[in-house]
């Protein structure tokens, strides 16, 4: 199943729903008509807070709600919608992973000046929740604060059940399912200190969506072939399965001591291709187009508009 986020008009309480035949079933309308759910979930957070006991009955469900008709009668067109980042405010930073691609580590060590050097643990960082936007937002240009702006594809891992110190045998068991997510950065302001967090976490830098699909859908996702475009030039593809450090590998590192809770994201690491590492330097600007495809996932697009910086309240 893929899952969404939405808003049936600018600034309105959003919705959750599945993506089904061209339009997105609403959910929490659904279990709350079917009153299979006491008390449905409000929000796609909720929702994978218990999608352990929810899915199933969804499952079990689906086709008699098809034949007679409910399916339709909760569910609105695409087209009709704005679709939202899967979490359109998460409740915690986005855990980001850094340097999980060999092809990335050689590129950055040219480009810096940085020894070539394979992590021995994973490397982690965040993103601040106020960072994330969802597919046809804008990622802001502002020009005086960077004049190295980039990008970054990497598949997210969404946490569906609570756990701290998981064992890698267990870290399967602990995924809800898979976005994709643009890691943008501001190159000058992130070299400037050792610290990524204000070069990698300023407003509209964390593009994640369009959807969430669960885990059922993607039998090996270490199998899945990631590509991203700027203006339709191909700037990085790569399969996952070129990463160092595997998705259980990843979560039994970040959950030491550490507890994971559900709607966690944990984006997975770059390949090599990014703007500031490629020959000639190639870094985005007002009016670019990226786009970052993972199938079955989606295309993950937003535009680049350039920004003046005013004071906000």
């Amino acid at each position: 199943m893929r899952f969404v986020s939405f808003e049936t008009k600018p600034h309105a309480k959003y919705s959750y729903g599945i993506e089904w035949d061209g339009k997105i079933v609403i959910i929490a309308e659904l279990l709350e008509d079917t009153q299979l759910v006491k008390k449905p979930p409000s929000s796609m957070a909720d929702f994978i807070e218990y999608h352990e006991f929810i899915i199933p009955l969804i499952y079990e469900n689906w086709s008699t709600w098809f034949e007679s008709g409910l399916l339709a009668e909760f569910a609105v067109p695409s087209e009709s919608v704005k679709l939202l980042a899967p979490f359109p405010r998460p409740l915690r930073e986005v855990i980001c992973l850094g340097l999980n691609y060999e092809e990335h580590i050689d590129q950055n060590s040219k480009a810096t000046g940085c020894p070539y050097q394979l992590p021995e643990v994973p490397v982690f960082f965040a993103k601040p929740a106020s960072s994330v936007i969802g597919s046809n937002d804008y990622i802001h240009l502002d020009p005086t604060l960077t004049n190295k702006l980039d990008y970054e594809i990497e598949l997210g891992i969404v946490i569906g059940k609570r756990g701290k110190n998981i064992p890698v045998s267990a870290a399967m068991d602990h995924v809800f399912g898979y976005t994709i997510l643009n890691d943008i950065s501001a190159r000058d302001l992130q070299f400037r200190v050792s610290q990524f967090y204000q070069g990698k976490g300023l407003d509209t830098f964390c593009p994640i969506g369009p959807a969430i699909v669960d885990k059922g859908e993607i039998t090996d996702p270490h199998s899945l072939f990631m590509t991203l475009r700027v203006n339709g030039e191909v700037r990085q593809q790569i399969s996952t399965s070129s990463m160092l450090f595997k998705i259980p590998e990843i979560i039994a590192a970040i959950s030491e001591g550490f507890t994971l809770e559900p709607g966690d994201i944990i984006a997975t690491a770059t390949p090599g291709g990014c703007g500031y590492a490629s020959n000639p330097p190639g870094f985005l600007k007002d009016g670019d187009v990226v786009e970052c495809e993972i199938q079955p996932i989606g295309v993950l697009t937003n535009k680049v508009k350039k920004i003046d910086r005013i004071y906000e309240l």
